[in-house]
């Protein structure tokens, strides 16, 4: 008996990752964009119309990170192009999005929604609270609805940044959530420059030789440039080469070793998943699937995404 549910619970388990693996259509995003309209007003709306995809956004501009709708009524949503982030990014029901009239600070936190829906891909941990949203997504919708802020990630933001994000939206008249998705990456502006008055000191202590002092300044040093250069690969990575070999064998180079890759189809279905182990070349057999242009996700060792285009 206790066999038999083992099983069970693990076939639940791949049932629930399978759900939660491909990308968000078109269509599904427009399916949710109409529902979002018609409980924000209160009545069936004409259908709404996609103004963008915020494919500019990511990596190699290789897939739709969010879908922008403006219904006929002035007002807007952003959907998330992605199931394992949650549902609704961003709102509006007194003005169209317009993205030539986007603010420095509006463009920022669109960017944000891109960077953590493109590295959600490649997180194995479960999204349990965009998973419950996706669920239950009419319950999901009141309460974005009725109180955005009353979230996890809107508390764990601190004084300044609820700030700067209720001044976005006041000024906006909108509302954008805090994060797309429920965990934390590396945000460089969350990193402040270290002085010597980081180095505490008792009073009753000997005296430091000068030399430990210089030690101190260079490794700060060394610290401050190596979180500058990591934050300049994460923004502008680097172009893997591919060779391709025919049959639909394809080899592809990296600048740093790799760790996983998935294939993607245009319409956002996952094809192909490989993983590797220390190594900088993938060897990828696409023999099996059809003729047409896909799109490359991987990641490396270091956790860097890169983005490249296939024609099988």
């Amino acid at each position: 008996m206790k066999k038999i549910f083992a099983i069970l619970v693990a076939a639940c388990v791949a049932g629930t990752s399978a759900m939660h693996a491909e990308t968000v259509s078109r269509k599904e995003a427009n399916a949710l964009a109409q529902k979002f309209f018609n409980t924000a007003y209160g009545e069936v709306t004409a259908p709404p119309q996609m103004v963008w995809n915020g494919r500019q956004l990511t990596t190699d501009r290789l897939f739709s990170p969010i879908y922008v709708y403006n219904s006929p009524k002035e007002g807007y949503v952003i959907i998330s192009g992605e199931n394992k982030a949650y549902p609704i990014l961003g709102y509006s029901n007194k003005r169209k999005f317009d993205r030539d009239k986007l603010t420095d600070a509006e463009m920022k936190y669109l960017q944000k929604y891109a960077k953590e829906i493109e590295l959600i891909r490649y997180d194995p941990r479960m999204p349990v609270s965009a998973i419950e949203a996706w669920q239950n997504i009419n319950d999901y919708i009141v309460k974005v609805l009725n109180n955005p802020y009353n979230s996890v990630e809107y508390k764990s933001l601190n004084e300044s940044q609820r700030e700067e994000l209720e001044t976005i939206d006041r000024t906006g008249n909108q509302i954008l959530l805090p994060s797309a998705i429920e965990f934390v990456y590396f945000n460089p502006d969350d990193y402040r420059d270290l002085t010597l008055d980081d180095l505490i000191i008792e009073e009753d202590e000997e005296e430091i030789p000068f030399s430990f002092y210089e030690n101190f300044i260079k490794e700060i040093k060394r610290e401050e440039r190596e979180r500058e250069m990591n934050f300049e690969e994460m923004i502008s990575p680097s172009k893997p080469v591919i060779n391709a070999l025919g049959g639909g064998h394809f080899e592809i180079r990296f600048p740093e070793t790799v760790k996983m890759m998935r294939v993607y189809a245009l319409n956002g279905m996952q094809m192909i998943e490989k993983y590797y182990k220390n190594t900088d070349v993938m060897n990828l057999d696409m023999g099996n699937v059809g003729s047409g242009y896909y799109v490359g996700m991987a990641l490396s060792d270091s956790g860097q995404v890169y983005g490249f285009k296939l024609y099988r």
